[in-house]
């Protein structure tokens, strides 16, 4: 008897080792850092295998045949070797059942939430059904927005990628956080030499020191290492701009799932993770255009500046209307397809079990134009369908806010937000304010700056006004001014005109016009500070040369 519980012990053990061995060889692709955890982990699996199939089910067959069979028949080294090898073979498995088994959210004691940044690329914020739009472009997004705060008047600090999301990493504006320019016209120097300064810390950098992993998955060169944007960041990866005009490349479903595979490796501590979508940025070629899209298609169509220049803006009223609203469907279909992969990662959050402890924002960098004002993309306007950006907000569990924020927010308060809730000492040194957690009749007022293509102009939104100020124009055109309540279109221009504006709205806009030339003034100072600080404004070489072809490709370069 003895001899026989000896035998017993044997698969299991067998299992146990080799369950461990196994979770301890695939330990980096699962549990980063846990590797003792997931060895007990897979030798628990595999003794359990061992004991199940080789002491439960077996070892009984076994004894029972040896009792009716003849001593020289069923011999005890028979019998040993049965087990040995039904413990070995069941606990082969164990690697595959600890990839089945679901993913827990393995976690050190630290209770803090993840930051979770999903932003995608020149989004406009009427195309989310969320917002009021009937297309039915963004089911997943809208789904999100009923578990989020949506918020109704968030506005970035720049119309262009590099100075919204410099403003955000930061929570300074453009000027004081080194990205822009004392220039009249500016854009040169960023295409070939903006960066952020090495001595500006970014969120990344704030965040890593107190105790949160860092990772980003992007796409936009304007975004890339060599601009400074992968300081601060554990696990960085930019995939450029898109291959090449004409060729479209469906990157959503490439971020999509390297992003998930990044959440699939980090589960042990606190996280800042910054997923970037690139597919609604020019040029708009989705991977698959809908039939009334194909028809409409113009011969030899490439979405840059010099295209739409040159060929729409010289045809006929039929035909700019037959290439607007083409160029509108396949923008549309942007939007349809960044949705669906949206909706992917949040599902892979869910199902990684990480939902009720991140705090989850969906947003963008800038809006887009789409010929609203003759122009297609961003870059050179100051109006709401460019600077109003969607904001939605999926707060950690347990935390307390309203649903729905009507009062004017800054995008750039999003980097504050984080700071705050990874308890970062640093949040009392940054300037922007966190995003409120309820709604309000007043909210902040928002400066914006950094034009990408043509004479530098400056923007003050506020909860009623947005205010457009042009520094180097002359005369009645140096301010424009719009009641945003009254004329959301920016139609009606208040302010200029002797005359044009109602008794009520005088002094306010006079106001208005001198706060905004106040704050450009106080950005100007700040501007050339930087300037001459880099000993002007140069590093010391230019990007390289991939970086122009990359720009070329989104649009960017075409005149």
């Amino acid at each position: 008897m003895r001899s026989f519980l000896r035998e017993l012990a044997i698969a299991p053990l067998a299992g146990f080792l080799l369950g461990a061995s196994s979770a301890l060889f695939h330990s980096s692709r699962w549990w980063p850092e846990l590797t003792w955890l997931a060895a007990w982990r897979g030798g628990a699996i595999g003794w359990l295998l061992g004991w199940t199939v080789g002491d439960v089910v077996l070892a009984p067959l076994l004894w029972a045949r040896s009792r009716r069979a003849r001593p020289q028949v069923v011999r005890p080294s028979s019998r040993w070797s049965g087990l040995v090898t039904a413990g070995l073979l069941a606990a082969a498995l164990a690697p595959g059942l600890l990839w089945l088994t679901p993913a827990a959210p393995i976690r050190l004691p630290d209770k803090r939430p993840n930051l979770v940044l999903i932003t995608i690329d020149a989004l406009r914020t009427d195309h989310l059904g969320a917002y009021g739009s009937k297309a039915g472009l963004t089911p997943n997004l809208d789904a999100f927005a009923k578990e989020a705060s949506r918020y109704d008047a968030a506005y970035a600090s720049s119309p262009w990628t590099l100075n919204s999301f410099g403003a955000l990493f930061t929570s300074l504006p453009p000027s004081e956080c080194g990205l822009k320019p004392p220039l009249r016209e500016s854009f040169e120097w960023y295409k070939r030499f903006a960066a952020l300064p090495a001595d500006m810390p970014l969120l990344s950098e704030r965040l890593r020191p107190a105790g949160y992993a860092t990772a980003a998955e992007l796409t936009n060169p304007f975004l890339a290492s060599e601009r400074g944007w992968s300081r601060g960041f554990d696990s960085f990866r930019n995939e450029g701009g898109k291959i090449a005009t004409g060729s479209p490349s469906p990157l959503a479903e490439l971020v999509t799932r390297r992003s998930l595979e990044w959440l699939r490796l980090n589960r042990r501590k606190p996280f800042l993770f910054w997923v970037h979508y690139l597919d609604l940025h020019v040029p708009y070629q989705a991977p698959t255009p809908p039939p009334p899209a194909r028809s409409l298609y113009p011969r030899n169509w490439v979405a840059d500046r010099g295209f739409w220049e040159a060929s729409i803006r010289d045809q006929d009223a039929a035909t700019r209307a037959r290439y607007r609203h083409f160029l509108r469907l396949m923008y549309q279909e942007e939007v349809r397809y960044a949705d669906r992969w949206v909706g992917e990662l949040l599902k892979g959050i869910k199902s990684a079990g990480l939902w009720n402890s991140s705090l989850i924002v969906i947003s963008t960098d800038h809006g887009e134009t789409l010929l609203d004002r003759g122009a297609f993309d961003h870059g050179e306007s100051m109006h709401g369908e460019v600077l109003s950006v969607p904001l939605l907000v999926k707060w950690p569990r347990d935390t307390e806010a309203d649903r729905r924020m009507g009062q004017v927010v800054a995008l750039a308060s999003l980097g504050t937000t984080f700071l705050a809730f990874a308890h970062s000492p640093d949040v009392a040194a940054v300037k922007a304010p966190p995003l409120p957690r309820r709604n309000a009749s007043t909210g902040e007022e928002v400066y914006s700056e950094g034009i990408f293509y043509g004479d530098e102009h400056t923007s003050l939104t506020t909860d009623s006004y947005r205010v457009i100020y042009h520094p180097y124009a002359a005369g009645a055109d140096l301010f424009e001014v719009y009641d945003r309540r009254r004329d959301p279109e920016e139609l009606k221009n208040l302010a200029g005109r002797a005359g044009s504006q109602p008794p009520v709205h005088q002094d306010v806009v006079s106001d208005l016009c001198t706060r905004l030339k106040h704050l450009t003034d106080h950005a100007q100072a700040a501007a050339e500070e930087w300037w001459a600080r880099r000993g002007g404004g140069l590093p010391n070489a230019p990007l390289p040369e991939s970086s122009e072809r990359e720009l070329r490709s989104m649009g960017y370069v075409g005149r």
